[in-house]
Parts: structure tokens; C-alpha cells; sequence
């Protein structure tokens, strides 16, 4: 009898990217905080290793995940809008201080919509228009609405959903092992769509920037492991960024569990590298294309590289 500790090798989520973390991340979380899996997330020097299930359990678990996600409570919570409605929130950069005590007041004692509300936004800093201070993981600007464009994606990787694009299951497949990509925002998380988008021969407005739909979705459910915290009377950061300019992540190849990745992605970027078991540092910068910010290609780096206490005033409000 074979007792090897089952593995999922994810060569469609990569190391060298700030998607490909974020992806490994929130798909351990989604294993192990919402369905309860043993797993545990390690790295090849490519690509995430999920320890502790196997691949078509992995499979089947996703796609009854996304059954009425789009519909959970964390993207559905109500602020008052720019014409002074009330309705379910559309951008985080415009939550007030108010509404957002009243969301998680309403979602007192749901752990995983509380986690996420701490992944969007601290309401222990507001910024000069009144707001609190938001995720910088939030690259939209004008009329761009994060949290609209959450609940469109869950709609749209919904396994009740009729005559979808591309069926869910071989969009996990693609997520998880690779494949082509879609007409479909990745929201600024994928450096390669900035790249495959800029090299396209149709112009860039002719159709949407190119995306893995579900992979984007596994990035979106790593929020809650990135908790937007106050670092001043009058600044906030997100966990995992030097500052605000760019998104740091380790490496590391024993497996781990969502309670230890957690504790290491709440260290200091800065301490990463002096770690045992972390055996590199990647970084990414953020820049800007036309409206939003986006990702930068990826680079391994080291502590002393990142010269955090550089990125120490550009932590904002905002």
C-alpha cells in the first residue's frame, strides 16, 4: 500500500510572479481555512507544490467552491454611492470610515469575510477625502470598480452559469497547470498580460487586456493574508509591500501550512532573506499603464536590496 503524502505540482502558478504567489496563497487558504484540507504550499525553484491532496480532489473542490461566491458576503457588503444610494459596495477607495464599521459589524463572527474586509481596507487610517485607507493591491482608478469587477468574475467562473466562455473546469485546469489566456482583466496582478498585451496586433483598446480568469480568482482569495494595517497616525500599508511601490515575496521548499505562511507573510519584508528556510526574495514593482497601476516582471532580490526604510513615506492613505 502506498501512505505517500499526496502532491499537486502547480506549474501553471509560478514563483517568479506577484499572480503566481498570490494564486499559491489563496489557494491554500481556500483548501485549508474554507474546507477544511490538511494541506500545506511549497516551492520547486518554478513553480507551487500543494502537499496533502490530490489532484482531482483538488479539482473537485474548486469547482464546488465557486458555487455562489460571487453572491458571499465580503464582495456584497453595502456603502452609500457617489450619488447617495446605498447599495453593495463598488470601489473600496470610496468606503467611508462609517460604512465600513457597519460591514463588519453585520459580518461579526464570519472569520473568512472579516479577513477579506482586513484585506480591502483599514478604516484606523482615512485619508484627506474622508475614506479609509484601501489595499494597494487596488490599482483601479475613474471609473474602474474593484469590487464590481470581483463579483462579475465569480459570476462569471460560476458553476451554475450558462453557455460561460470557457468551461470552469478547464479553467482550473489552466490555472493550475498552464494554458492560454483569455480576454479577461487580471487587475493588474500578471506582469505577462502587461506583456502579451503590448506586443498584441490588435490596439490595446480594441479588446480587453489578456487574463487567467481563474488564476486571477485563487489571487483574489490570498487577500485576506494581506491585511491593509495602520503605520502612522496618517499611513497605512499592506502586508507584503515595501512601502507602496513594490510587492516582496519569499521562497521557500519545505511544506508549509496556512498558519505558518501566515506568520511569514506578516513578517517585514525587509527580514525575509535572514530566515531559515526562506531560500529567496522576489520583488515586483508597481508602475503605471495608461489609468491604473499594474505589476512590474518579477526579480529575485535580497533584503538589503529592497532599502525599505526608502519606501517608508511613500505608505499613503489613499
Amino acid at each position: 500500500m502506498n501512505n505517500a503524502d499526496p502532491e499537486v505540482a502547480l506549474t501553471g502558478v509560478p514563483i517568479a510572479s506577484p499572480i503566481g504567489f498570490m494564486a499559491a496563497l489563496g489557494l491554500l487558504r481556500v483548501c485549508a481555512q474554507d474546507h477544511g484540507r490538511p494541506v500545506r504550499l511549497a516551492w520547486t525553484p518554478t513553480h507551487a507544490v500543494l502537499h496533502g491532496v490530490e489532484a482531482s480532489v483538488l479539482r473537485e473542490l474548486l469547482a464546488e467552491h465557486m458555487r455562489g461566491r460571487a453572491e458571499a458576503p465580503e464582495f456584497n457588503f453595502e456603502a452609500t454611492s457617489e450619488d447617495g444610494r446605498r447599495s453593495p459596495a463598488q470601489h473600496i477607495r470610496t468606503i467611508t470610515p462609517q460604512d465600513f464599521r457597519a460591514a463588519a459589524a453585520a459580518l461579526c463572527g464570519n472569520e473568512r469575510a472579516l479577513g477579506f474586509l482586513a484585506g480591502f481596507a483599514t478604516d484606523a487610517v482615512v485619508n484627506d477625502k474622508g475614506f479609509v485607507a484601501r489595499s494597494r493591491f487596488d490599482f483601479t482608478s475613474g471609473r474602474q470598480q474593484l469590487l464590481h469587477k470581483i463579483r462579475q468574475l465569480g459570476v462569471e467562473l460560476s458553476p451554475t452559469r450558462e453557455r460561460p466562455r470557457v468551461g470552469l473546469a478547464l479553467r482550473i485546469e489552466r490555472a493550475l497547470s498552464g494554458g492560454p489566456y483569455e480576454d479577461w482583466h487580471s487587475l493588474g496582478w500578471d506582469p505577462a498580460t502587461l506583456m502579451t498585451h503590448a506586443h498584441q496586433p490588435m490596439a490595446p483598446t480594441d479588446r480587453a487586456p489578456p487574463g487567467q480568469p481563474m488564476l486571477v480568482w485563487l489571487a483574489i482569495e490570498s487577500l485576506p493574508l494581506h491585511p491593509v494595517v495602520a503605520t502612522g497616525p496618517r499611513r497605512a500599508g499592506t502586508t507584503g509591500f515595501a512601502g507602496s511601490r513594490a510587492y516582496v515575496w519569499p521562497q521557500w521548499h519545505e511544506p508549509l501550512s496556512l498558519a505558518e505562511v501566515r506568520l511569514l507573510r506578516q513578517r517585514p519584508v525587509g527580514s525575509l532573506e535572514q530566515l531559515p528556510g526562506v531560500e529567496g526574495v522576489w520583488s515586483s514593482a508597481v508602475t503605471s499603464a495608461g489609468e491604473y497601476d499594474v505589476f512590474q516582471p518579477a526579480a529575485r532580490t535580497c533584503s538589503d536590496a529592497l532599502a525599505v526604510e526608502r519606501f517608508a513615506r511613500a505608505d499613503n492613505a489613499g
